[in-house]
């Protein structure tokens, strides 16, 4: 039996939030809220530098947890009530009432371990160290979840003895995603994340990409219990086009746009010589980020690193005073007419030794050719990861369960419990091959630098492309 507080009653009024308006509120969800643990969300930033270009991108971590939330709990009374949804769940994905709380816990908190600019500082390492500073936000939920507070429980407490769920369960969920069995419910093609985020984002900087019918989406959704994740009917596929369609648009426009990267690129190499240089311990670094706001964090690392006398100290002072730095060069890191993936261009993200020197190569090639004194962080390479924005992968896994007679009849289905892929279904130009193409449309190399070295580094592309390649 699922638990009506959770799904189907409001215990304590509501929560009102851009997008979705008025959000019920049990007890137990309001204990989570108020909690200070999760409370820091307000103060980090949904968009890192966006803000930066979109000036209404101010948005935070809280409100989006609360959204993704109020999806799942959306999905869940689908599952729960739909006679479909019922009929076709089986012993291995059944939306008891365990597995309802469990991942309506999951979404509330799959962000608790987020600090400002975890997506920019995840895998910064000092020189010669294997060991990143930071870590990965998912690594850091049990954390947050186990932190204790002055007169408050911990949110692990609050979890077991008001939400009836294990911490242990939702801190493998959010750390582990698709290799936990419910991992699929909370992260891929179709998950309520993506869905918050997309509208969220477009709301915010106020343009016209972020447009989903998510109401109709989630009517659509049934369970795929084989593959342990969520399919569709017919009716799901012009919905799930336009979230496709709208996170491509919201990856040209703004999670890739030109500036918000320029900026994270110029933090990430500010921290990249801070770790290197040592002085600073990386415990520093991690207490200042982890226990920190967005609006505080660049003054309080401006503070700390003030009497190391570094060079590359004038990167915060440009990102304070929003002194960009240019595009000199835009790659795209992709070969022949396949459009192969370049590894040359994709190993510079993570490889942030060799990123530095050719970086500062190119520097000392700028130098030459200006007779500038340059200190090496005047270049920087802004270089895509090899990771999928696209969830190309689950895409291709996606299963439609078909309601019509005349689309029974034109399919045949995938495999023995009559679901059928996605792309064989071909009701839909959005296959896994299309959405492909949106990957390698969106992802850019990019060779930036001080406005005053422009028109120097415009002039030697064909040096520069040798010094990236060799």
């Amino acid at each position: 039996m699922i638990a009506e507080p959770f799904l189907f009653r409001s215990e304590g009024g509501f929560i009102r939030i851009p997008i979705w308006g008025h959000i019920p509120l049990s007890a137990p969800l309001k204990k989570i809220l108020a909690h200070p643990s999760f409370l820091r969300l307000k103060g980090i930033r949904q968009l890192s530098f966006a803000q930066q270009v979109y000036p209404g991108a101010n948005h935070t971590r809280f409100e989006h947890s609360i959204g993704v939330y109020h999806l799942m709990k959306m999905i869940l009374q689908r599952m729960v009530s739909n006679p479909l949804a019922l009929e076709l769940q089986s012993e291995r994905l059944q939306f008891d009432d365990e597995t309802c709380r469990t991942l309506l816990a999951t979404c509330l908190l799959h962000d608790i371990g987020h600090y400002p600019h975890a997506h920019v500082l995840e895998e910064i390492t000092p020189a010669g160290d294997r060991s990143a500073v930071f870590a990965h936000h998912e690594s850091l939920t049990g954390q947050f979840l186990n932190e204790e507070h002055h007169g408050s429980p911990s949110i692990a407490a609050i979890l077991h003895d008001d939400w009836r769920v294990d911490p242990g369960v939702v801190t493998e969920i959010i750390a582990g995603k698709t290799a936990h069995p419910l991992g699929k419910l909370v992260s891929g093609t179709l998950d309520p994340d993506k869905m918050d985020y997309l509208m969220r984002d477009a709301h915010h900087c106020n343009i016209p990409y972020g447009s989903i019918d998510i109401e109709r989406l989630i009517e659509s959704f049934v369970p795929d219990p084989e593959r342990r994740r969520l399919a569709i009917t017919e009716k799901g596929i012009a919905p799930l086009e336009s979230l496709l369609f709208a996170k491509y648009m919201m990856m040209r426009n703004v999670y890739w746009h030109h500036t918000s990267r320029t900026f994270a690129a110029m933090l990430r190499r500010l921290l990249q010589e801070v770790a290197d240089d040592g002085r600073l311990p990386a415990a520093a670094l991690r207490e200042l980020f982890y226990f920190n706001s967005d609006d505080r964090v660049l003054y309080e690392l401006e503070r700390l690193i003030r009497h190391l006398g570094l060079p590359a100290a004038e990167l915060l002072d440009a990102i304070l005073e929003r002194r960009v730095y240019k595009r000199a060069m835009t790659i795209r890191p992709y070969s022949g007419p396949e459009m192969e993936i370049d590894p040359v261009w994709f190993a510079y993200s993570a490889d942030h030794c060799r990123r530095k020197e050719k970086e500062l190569e190119i520097c000392d090639l700028v130098g030459r050719k200006t007779g500038k004194r340059l200190a090496g962080h005047e270049v920087l390479i802004d270089a895509p990861a090899s990771k999928d924005v696209f969830d190309y992968d689950d895409f291709r896994e996606l299963r439609v369960w078909p309601t019509k007679s005349e689309h029974r009849h034109m399919a045949q289905p995938t495999d023995a419990n009559g679901y059928i892929r996605f792309d064989d279904f071909r009701e839909s130009v959005f296959g896994s091959d299309f959405i492909l193409s949106f990957e390698r449309y969106t992802k850019k190399f990019r060779v930036l630098c001080r406005p005053d070295l422009i028109e120097t580094l415009s002039g030697l592309e064909a040096e520069v492309l040798e010094i990236l390649r060799g």
